[in-house]
This record gives structure tokens, sequence and C-alpha cells, in this order.
């Protein structure tokens, strides 16, 4: 049997902790391999910045940060200050980043729990230095620049103008400078070539200036995987600490193994005759005398509707067409050419055990999105068993 299954059945038969027969079962050792494949691939030299924003994209944030730092990250980062405070309640004492924009409001909260901050504008860089005076202490901060992405931060070609006037500004350390890349991960280089040259320019411009930073960070998953000149002294694995690609076409370099097992059981099997509309909408019949499973999981539990009529289960080693809207709660299954399915069986909805291999990526292109939001949208009623 394999290893992740023996030890939900165990959680289920033996502990009896676990009722619920839809299991999302999350490898830490799985995590840590692919932190110690991202440090191997970037040098001993680099940092490897793991991001658990989003609850570590639907993997459990605490626990994938704790296995994270355990095999060898140096930072953590997140979305928002609540993430932060969170990992920081926990006891997790390394350095970490929110990412993203802050409301000014917030700037002593940072401050006061050693939170760094993505400063993106002269008026946040201000804030953060009157909140840090007002502490008597100083605020890490990270200068984020917009190369091309269009979203957060100086423009790139603006802040070399700006920086010595943020270099004066009292109370704040200039731990890092950071931009993000759009299009790394794709076929297509060229765009992120570009947005790379901008922000050497710009570096540059403040060496020439003699402002420092403790930290310089581009790379986001695709570029991990496909420009290694965009390293610098830290990296950001996002969405392939989880053992995903950020694109179906992005150049696999680095071995990353999958994370998530999401597994379900059959709860009820159904006759039904040749003609019979099923679920809501009527959007799919019996072509012929059908036996239809009930899987106890819905896009309550964020198992989306874009399934419907389209997506697959495994059980017994052979796929099972979902078919009709997938409901709240349930989602119906074509039997037919599964006759020795029996009520009880384990059915796999992505990941690899002994039932076979359905990867997250399939999910993703019955959804029309990434894998990303495929594993973001888990909902919190599906259990996580943490497996090291």
């Amino acid at each position: 049997m394999h290893p992740i299954n023996s030890i939900i059945l165990l959680c289920q038969e033996k502990l009896m902790i676990i009722y619920r027969p839809t299991i999302a079962a999350i490898s830490l050792d799985a995590v840590k391999h692919n932190i110690q494949a991202i440090q191997k691939k970037v040098g001993a030299a680099c940092q490897v910045m793991a991001v658990v924003k989003a609850n570590a994209y639907g993997h459990g944030m605490a626990q994938v940060a704790q296995a994270s730092l355990e095999a060898g990250a140096a930072r953590i980062g997140v979305a928002t200050v609540d993430e932060a405070a969170i990992l920081r309640d926990l006891k997790i004492k390394a350095p970490i980043l929110v990412m993203g924009p802050a409301l000014l409001e917030h700037a002593e909260f940072f401050i006061a729990r050693n939170i760094s901050a993505a400063v993106g504008s002269i008026e946040a860089a201000r804030a953060f230095g009157r909140a840090a005076r007002k502490l008597g202490k100083k605020a890490r901060i990270h200068i984020k620049t917009d190369t091309g992405m269009g979203r957060f931060g100086f423009w790139w070609e603006n802040l070399a103008a700006l920086l010595p006037e943020i270099k004066k500004i009292r109370g704040l350390h200039l731990e890092g400078c950071f931009t993000h890349f759009a299009t790394s991960d794709i076929a297509d280089y060229a765009y992120t070539k570009w947005q790379h040259e901008n922000f050497k320019k710009l570096l540059d411009s403040a060496a020439r200036q003699k402002i420092r930073f403790d930290i310089i960070h581009a790379a986001n998953s695709g570029a991990i995987m496909q420009h290694p000149e965009t390293y610098h002294d830290c990296v950001r694995a996002g969405v392939m600490l989880y053992g995903m690609l950020p694109d179906q076409k992005t150049k696999p370099t680095v071995p990353i193994k999958p994370v998530m097992t999401l597994t379900t059981r059959l709860v009820e099997i159904r006759q039904h005759p040749k003609g019979r509309c099923i679920s809501y909408g009527c959007t799919w019949q019996t072509p012929r005398a059908s036996r239809i499973g009930i899987l106890p999981i819905g896009y309550g539990d964020g198992y989306s509707r874009k399934f419907s009529n389209k997506g697959q289960v495994l059980i017994r080693g052979r796929r099972a067409p979902i078919v009709g809207r997938v409901c709240m709660d349930q989602t119906l299954v074509d039997l037919s050419a599964i006759p020795e399915a029996q009520i009880g069986d384990r059915v796999l909805l992505w990941g690899e055990n002994e039932l076979g291999v359905l990867k997250v990526e399939e999910a993703a292109k019955w959804m029309g999105t990434i894998t990303y939001e495929v594993t973001c949208a888990l909902g919190a009623r599906i259990p996580r068993v943490y497996i090291k």
C-alpha cells in the first residue's frame, strides 16, 4: 500500500479522528524535497524564500512553512500581514516578507511584529519611517519596483531618482529590493529579459549612489526554472514548492514532487434507466441503463463546478467521468464501465496513490485555469492530513 494511503487509513480506522471520507493528504517530505531541489538548482550562495500565501496554495500555511524552513529555506513570503502575524504567533522566527501592498495605518503592526514590508511608493516609505521613529525601532522594508508587471511598485524608470530621498528617511532598514516577472513561465523569453534589464539598470543606479540592500530578489517559479540569470541573492519559490509547474510549457529543469493527493470514497451507487436526467439543470442524461456513483465532495469544498460533464476521477485504477453538474456537496460519476466498483471504494480526485496518477494539471485544464487556482480553492471543510 502507498505510504500516504496507509497513514490516511490509520487516521480513519485507528485514531478515529477523521470522519470525512474526503481527505487532502499533504506530503511534507515532498515539500522538503522540493526546497532542497530548488536550493541545488540556484546554488548555495542564493537564498530560497518559501512562498506560503493563500494557506500555502491550499496546502496548509503553518505546516508548509515549518517544513520549508527545516529543509533549508531562509525566508518566508506571504501576501498579507495577517498571514505573517499567524506565523509569528506560531513562533516562526525566520524573516517573513509581506509581498503585497499594505495599508499605511498598519505600519506600526509590521514593525512591532518584526515583519518585513514591501514598499511601492514614497508615501509608504515615509509612513513606515514615521512609525519606526515612534516605536524606536527599525522598519524592515523591501523596495518593490515595477519593471513591467503593471501591478504594484515604484516604476523602475522613476525609482532611481527617489532612492536618495528614501535613504534619508530615518527609521528605515533597506532590507531588500525586488521585482516580479509577468511572463517568466512561458516559452517566449523576450519580455522577461526586458524586465530583467530594467531591473539591472535600476540596481546599477542604486550602486552608483552607494545605496545598498541586504538582498536582491526577482526570480519566481517560472524564472527559477527558465531564467538562471535572474537569481541574484534570493529566489521566491511559489507554485513549484508544491510540485506544480507554473505553466504546462515551462521547462521542468528542477525535479519537483507533487505535494497534495486529494481522495474521497464512493458513498452511494444507484441504477439509472436510460434517459434519466442527472443533477441540476438536466445537463446530462443517461444514454443507456447506467450505474451512477455519488462522491461526497462539491463546490462547497472548492471542487469546481467547472468539472461538470468534463472532469474525471480514478476508481480501482480506471477513469470514471463526472456527469451532470457538480453540486455544492456532491459530485456524480458514471460507473457503467467499472462494474466492480462498490460503495466505500477509494476515489482519486488528483495526485498519486495505489489507484494510479491523475495530475492536478489535468484538473486545471478541465477548469480552463491554472494549477494555482485548483489547490487554492480547496476549502477548509476538507481535512488536511500531513505526512512525514
